[in-house]
Parts: structure tokens; C-alpha cells; sequence
């Protein structure tokens, strides 16, 4: 496809480029930006005059650097950060310039990430015609976005349901027999697994047998080989480049040629109703099906198990809230073993009934995401001069949105360091200004599992917590970020089945 008819085709699926943004993040033409107020003078400060932090080469090889980015909001609403080799970056924290930056994406949205990604799929065009939805820019990602315009949305997700939740009662299934003689366990492996899982249902319309009773070696393998490359994109960015390319070539060749012998099956179904089998009758490219299948399985793999743990850990914590959602659980499933989707109701009914029945354990989740979310921000190359925070910052400069940090300011929310998901459901009490916490970025290259991250982790926790009242008797959890943040420790938590 020429790039011109591509970017006619992008601009009918997305006619405003960031439309969402005229109604979240819109500031009136007579307001005045808010670093008026900072520089009393108003005049636009040089480049040259961004207060500058770093290097903190040792935070990023400690996989502590989120607590430098939560430093630097104290240093200005606008840092430069410095790197050992020469170089910078750009980091915000002010809501009004995460919309400047997303205003200004344009077409073709570009960041720099996932190089070494990038590296190893272009030393093999005999596999891919791209380095995929993470590393690519321009045309060449749009190219490959566009073939999920919704993401990985209802279209997608809606026809797997009922098989979606039989692998989250396999997933309770195995928890239980699981438990050790204090009903502890450490949960996390076993959400990678059914992560794992469920992806599969809908990408190959394939059950991969991770969740067995037995365990399944090419299952951890392969978890293993995703985690491993999470850690080797976080670690190129900051240390040998081609130490950590040649770490992750023998684990890619696995993790890449397994999955696409996943694909190469699945796609003897033309009339399947897989993923792979609707992109084999549209008459995709095989390598881009390939190469969008694999990204999809990288990005679910660790996002939603390590969200789901964060939300676990933090109402074990809070028996009150925990409580408070089993309570309203209860009432739309009366029983453990109710179905969380009724498919014998028509699809409106079926989507009112859980929005209504779930609005405090969406919330739980909703303030995990904002407490605690999967990547601590999101960055842009920003394509042409901006003015940021009143300082001119010119085009071809990275700019981070720090939306952790910022979530983490008394500036944006009440109390903010307190786990309250009633913010999320009193916004007017809890709510203060901006539009900060925005886990999954925003616009055309917003994350493209969003839509299906968010359905998992709702039928997750709710069957979780219907199932289970979970305490945690053990040190306080610490942050490490390795791409995602993680705990820095095992987490075992204790389980007690719930009465009937």
C-alpha cells in the first residue's frame, strides 16, 4: 500500500489523530498555560536552560530508576536527564504538556523503544517484513496497527468469552490443589500462565495447556523467554547494546519460532474464528500476521498478571475494601460457580449487567493502574519544535509523559499515595485536576490490548475475589521496574476458599 493511501485509510479510522483528547485533556483559548504562573515574565526560556538531572546510570542497572523519575518532579515540571555517553532526554510531568505532546503526534506517532527488537527482526527479512508494534515508526508501523484498527477490542475479545472464563476457572482450579499446608501461594507464576492461556484462545482459538496440573515446560519456557526480552529492551537502553542483542538472539529464536509454529497451524483454518484465522481471510501478509500475533503475546504475557498481583497485594491490605467488593460481587454472582458472562442474554443486557454490577471492582482496578500501573509513562520523538513547561524544546528530542510520578502528586489527587478506589467512583471528592493517569496512552498509538487487558482483569479479579478472601502475612512489597514495574519478592499470598 502506497504511504499515501495508508495515510488516507489512517485518517478515516482515526479522523482526529488524538480525538479523545478534545474532551479529556482540552484547556480553553483564554486560559493561560499553566508555566505563566512559573515564569512571572512569560517569555519562552532556551533549550539550554532546562534544569538537568542525571546520569543515574547506577538506578537503571539496580532497576530503581522510577524512583529517580519520581525525584525529578521536584526539580521542575521539566528536566532534561543527561546519559553517560552524551545525549538526553526530555521528562514532563505537567498534564498540560502530556497534551501538547499527544496533540502533536500527527499520523505516524514516533518513539524510541524496543531497539533491540528492532535489531534482531531486521536481521531476519527471511521472517519479517517489520520490526513490529513496539520498535516501529512511521508507515511501517501504521501498516501494521492498522490491521487491528479497534485493537484487540469487541470484535475481537467478544466471541471468546465463554472461553475465557473457563480458562480463569482452570486458572482457580489450580490455585487451589496449589496451596501449601498455610494456604500460601505465590500467585504470579501462575497469572503468567493464565495470561498465557488466554491469549492463545484468542489469537489461535487454541488451548496451550499452561494451566495443567502437571506443569507444561514449553509454557515456562516461552513465559520465561518473554520476560527475559522485557528485561534485555530495558537493559539495551542503558548498557552494552550488543551484550544484551547477544543474550537475546537464542531465547528470541525460541520464543519466535514456537509461536509461529502456533500461527503456521492455526492458520490451516481459513473459516476458524481465531484471530489469525480473520487476519488469513482478509489476505494479510503472512509475516506481518506472524510478526503482530508474536507482539501480542510478548505484550500480555506480563502487563495484566503483574497488575492483577499489585491489586491483590493492595486489598489484602485493605480487608475493608476487599470486603466492600466481594459484597457487590456477590450480587452478580450469587454462587462460585455462576457465570461472570451470561451468554444466554443479549449483548446489551450482558454489558449493562456487568457495568453496573462492577463498578467498585472496577474502580480497585482503576486506582491500581494509577498507584501502581504496568510502565511508569510514555514516550513520544516529537516531530516538531514544542513549547513544554515555557521552554522551547526542538523536534527530534525524546519527551517522557512521567504519568506514574505524576499520579504520585498531591498536585492531581487528593492524598495520593493512599489506595482509594473510590476516587474512581467519587471523582468530584477525590478528583483534583488533569488528566494524568493514562496507563495506556492515548491516541492512534495507544496500546492495542487495551480494550482486552481491561476485560481480563476485570473477570480475573472478580472470580479471584469471589473465590478467595486474600491476606498477605509477609514483608512489605518494593517496586523494581524491568521494563514493568514488578515486586521486588516473591508474594505469597494467603487464600481462604469463600463460603458458597
Amino acid at each position: 500500500m502506497a504511504l499515501s493511501q495508508l495515510g488516507q485509510r489512517y485518517l478515516k479510522l482515526f479522523p482526529s489523530g488524538c480525538k479523545i483528547l478534545s474532551c479529556s485533556m482540552h484547556k480553553g483559548p483564554s486560559d493561560s498555560p499553566y508555566w505563566h504562573k512559573i515564569f512571572k515574565d512569560k517569555n519562552i526560556r532556551d533549550f539550554d536552560e532546562i534544569p538537568t538531572v542525571g546520569p543515574v546510570f547506577e538506578e537503571y542497572k539496580n532497576f530503581k530508576i522510577h524512583e529517580a523519575y519520581q525525584r525529578w518532579i521536584e526539580v521542575g515540571h521539566v528536566v532534561k536527564e543527561l546519559f553517560p555517553g552524551g545525549g538526553c532526554c526530555i521528562h514532563v510531568y505537567h498534564y498540560e504538556d502530556f497534551s501538547t505532546v499527544y496533540k502533536n503526534d500527527g499520523m505516524f506517532p514516533l518513539r524510541k523503544s524496543h531497539e533491540v527488537i528492532a535489531r534482531y527482526r531486521r536481521d531476519r527479512p527471511h521472517l519479517y517484513n517489520s520490526v513490529g508494534l513496539g520498535p516501529g515508526m512511521g508507515a511501517e508501523w501504521a501498516h501494521l496497527r492498522q490491521m487491528l484498527p479497534q485493537g484487540v477490542g469487541k470484535n475481537v475479545y467478544m466471541p471468546f468469552r465463554p472461553q475465557l472464563e473457563e480458562v480463569v476457572d482452570d486458572f482457580i482450579d489450580l490455585v487451589l490443589a496449589k496451596l501449601d499446608e498455610n494456604s500460601e501461594i505465590e500467585l504470579l507464576p501462575y497469572l503468567f500462565r493464565w495470561a498465557f492461556e488466554s491469549i492463545g484462545v484468542i489469537t489461535l482459538n487454541r488451548r496451550l495447556d499452561a494451566l495443567s496440573q502437571v506443569g507444561n515446560e514449553e509454557a515456562d519456557n516461552l513465559i520465561k523467554a518473554a520476560h527475559l526480552a522485557n528485561e534485555i529492551i530495558f537493559l539495551s537502553n542503558v548498557g552494552d547494546f550488543e551484550k544484551q542483542y547477544e543474550r537475546l538472539i537464542p531465547s528470541q529464536d525460541y520464543f519466535a519460532r514456537v509461536i509461529m509454529d502456533y500461527v503456521a497451524e492455526a492458520a490451516l483454518e481459513p473459516e476458524g474464528s481465531s484471530l489469525v484465522s480473520k487476519l488469513a481471510r482478509e489476505d494479510r501478509d503472512y509475516k506481518d500476521i506472524t510478526t503482530l500475533i508474536l507482539d501480542l503475546f510478548q505484550g500480555a504475557i506480563s502487563t495484566v498478571p503483574l497488575t492483577l498481583t499489585w491489586a491483590l497485594y493492595q486489598v489484602s491490605r485493605h480487608p475493608e475494601i476487599q470486603e466492600r467488593a466481594r459484597k457487590e460481587l456477590m450480587e452478580l454472582m450469587p454462587t462460585k460457580d455462576a457465570l461472570f458472562y451470561d451468554t444466554s442474554l443479549e449483548l446489551k443486557k450482558q454489558s449493562l449487567g456487568i457495568a453496573n454490577y462492577m463498578q467498585y471492582t472496577k474502580a480497585i482496578i482503576g486506582e491500581t493502574l494509577r498507584l501502581i500501573p504496568p510502565t511508569i509513562g510514555n514516550g513520544r520523538i516529537i516531530s516538531k519544535n514544542l513549547v513544554l513547561g515555557g521552554y522551547l524544546v526542538p523536534a527530534g528530542n525524546m519527551v517522557v509523559m512521567q504519568s506514574q510520578a505524576a499520579c504520585r502528586s498531591n498536585e492531581y489527587f487528593e492524598r495520593p499515595l493512599e489506595f482509594i478506589p473510590d476516587r474512581y467512583i467519587n471523582r468530584a471528592k477525590y478528583y483534583q485536576k488533569g488528566m494524568v493517569d493514562i496507563p495506556f496512552g492515548l491516541g492512534i498509538r495507544s496500546c492495542v490490548g487495551r480494550a482486552f487487558a481491561n476485560a481480563q482483569m476485570n473477570l480475573a479479579l472478580s472470580k479471584i475475589l469471589r473465590n478467595f478472601e486474600v491476606s498477605y502475612y509477609h514483608e512489605e512489597v518494593g517496586v523494581i521496574n524491568r521494563l514493568h514495574n514488578e515486586p521486588d519478592r516473591p508474594v505469597l499470598f494467603r487464600l481462604k476458599p469463600t463460603p458458597q
